[in-house]
């Protein structure tokens, strides 16, 4: 694909040879009616211009946007009548002019012809070749790789002339930019440029057949993506990243556009709309964006001081009322029969536990007295950016929310409202006691992440009924409910 660079106009010469069916007996070069020869055919890419606003911040070099050919580029050749041809590159890799060669398809001097970038095998209509934006992936901070694919290219109608057909290619959509320093180093996984409407295209088809080609918009979307790999920046460091874009006049929108990181976390920014035209460059500098936590799917905002994210559901549940899965304390999956012969962390007993052990006289000891994340049913199950609560944040949740007793769908629990009067559900699961499962519908239990204080042997729970809510520890191969918070 081609490279974008600081190259100026982008000369393509590609040699016509000798075609298969009724072209077959002709020469290797065409000769035409006047007597002249048919020796090339010469395209013109045309650079980006620079939008007058951003021209320094936006050039790679000042002399402007452009591209280098690069290894396997390939254009696309349609007649007026008849299928397409592919042209490969022949030489030329890294200059502004290269040769490509048609494998044999000669040129016909009384038929018109235009010509497209990147070629498709599956093209088979000049008047709805296809483009396709969505998908962009960048890989590595300012590189500009990626842009080749989508820098779609198209040259109108023109006829054979004095020896050569000569081609005026254009850029089909816009080059924009986005720059920005952080204030902290991160790992960036992708940019979301959104809009009130659907304004952005998707993907959308060229015709050929016509003087001026242009885009038309097959599908449309409020939100434009551009995932990032590899894409690690300092602090400080200013974080560059390319993208095409169908033309689109944006002029009095506001774009929201939204930086993410590996870590949940993004950050915002509000910038004007512009008019995008097609073989411009834009550029924009982000500042002063307000930094978020992305909230997962399932998780609540109660607006508790510490930012806590409790979970809507069980573990294991469909909707908000449903029980979901039990575990026995360090577990991650369900299972039928909750004893200390099938907990996974003893020999059996409770004075032979294999980990979270801080007493020699109930096994081996290793000091551990919180879960790990691989012992963890929510983060197993929910994902990584799930975890089981700690005592900590359970006393948060019962001092900063008023809970109630009720009755939802069918299900008794207690509803918990916080401070921002956002709430949750919890329902009164029960326990597992070898496989009895016992007391459900009228008290509610559920794991924390901790170890039990008084005895290895138990662990931290919370449970409820229709009066109160208490904390507890206790015998940790019982089976009970998780009710997962955001890590």
């Amino acid at each position: 694909m081609n490279k974008f660079f600081k190259t100026t106009t982008a000369l393509l010469t590609l040699s016509a040879l000798v075609a298969c069916g009724e072209d077959a007996a002709m020469e290797e070069s065409l000769s035409l009616s006047n007597g002249k020869t048919l020796e090339r055919i010469s395209i013109t890419g045309k650079d980006f211009q620079i939008d007058g606003a951003t021209r320094s911040s936006v050039v790679i070099d000042h002399n402007g946007v452009s591209f280098l050919w690069a290894a396997n580029d390939t254009v696309g050749i349609f007649p007026n009548s008849g299928s397409q041809a592919e042209f490969a590159m022949e030489e030329g890799v890294g200059m502004q002019t290269a040769t490509f060669n048609g494998g044999g398809w000669a040129l016909k001097h009384s038929a018109t012809y235009s010509a497209y970038y990147p070629y498709n095998f599956y093209n088979r209509d000049l008047t709805k070749i296809p483009v396709k934006y969505e998908g962009q992936t960048q890989d590595g901070n300012a590189a500009t790789s990626h842009l080749g694919a989508y820098d779609y290219m198209a040259a109108s109608v023109a006829t054979p002339s004095n020896g050569a057909v000569a081609f005026d290619m254009q850029h089909m959509g816009a080059l924009v930019m986005l720059q920005t320093n952080l204030d902290e180093a991160k790992t960036l996984t992708s940019v979301a440029l959104k809009a009130n409407d659907e304004v952005f295209t998707a993907t959308g088809t060229m015709d050929l057949s016509v003087v001026n080609p242009a885009i038309t918009t097959t599908k449309t979307t409020n939100t434009f993506t551009i995932a990032l790999s590899n894409f690690t920046v300092a602090k400080n460091e200013t974080s560059t990243i390319y993208f095409m874009l169908a033309p689109t006049n944006l002029v009095g929108e506001t774009l929201e556009i939204t930086l993410s990181d590996e870590d949940g976390e993004y950050i915002k920014y509000e910038v004007a709309g512009k008019n995008f035209v097609a073989g411009t460059a834009y550029a924009y500098t982000l500042t002063e964006g307000e930094k978020f936590k992305t909230i997962p799917e399932y998780a609540v905002d109660l607006g508790l001081p510490s930012g806590t994210l409790w979970a809507d559901r069980n573990v294991g549940a469909d909707a908000p009322e449903a029980y979901g899965d039990y575990f026995a304390w360090g577990e991650t999956e369900p299972k039928d029969y909750y004893d200390w012969d099938s907990y996974k962390w003893c020999n059996g007993s409770e004075t032979t536990m294999t980990k979270y052990c801080t007493n020699s006289s109930c096994g081996t000891v290793d000091g551990k007295t919180t879960l790990e994340l691989e012992d963890d049913a929510a983060y197993v199950n929910m994902g990584s950016e799930w975890r089981m609560p700690t005592n900590a944040e359970y006393w948060e949740l019962m001092n900063n929310c008023t809970t109630t007793w009720t009755t939802q769908n069918g299900v008794n629990g207690r509803k918990v409202t916080g401070p921002n009067g956002n709430s949750i559900f919890l329902p009164a699961t029960g326990y597992y006691d070898n496989s009895d499962l016992g007391w459900i519908g009228i008290i509610g239990y559920y794991w924390l992440g901790s170890l039990g204080e008084g005895h290895p042997a138990n662990a931290c729970y919370f449970c409820f009924d229709s009066d109160n809510c208490n904390w507890y520890d206790n015998v940790r191969y019982f089976g009970r409910s998780v009710r997962a918070v955001v890590r």
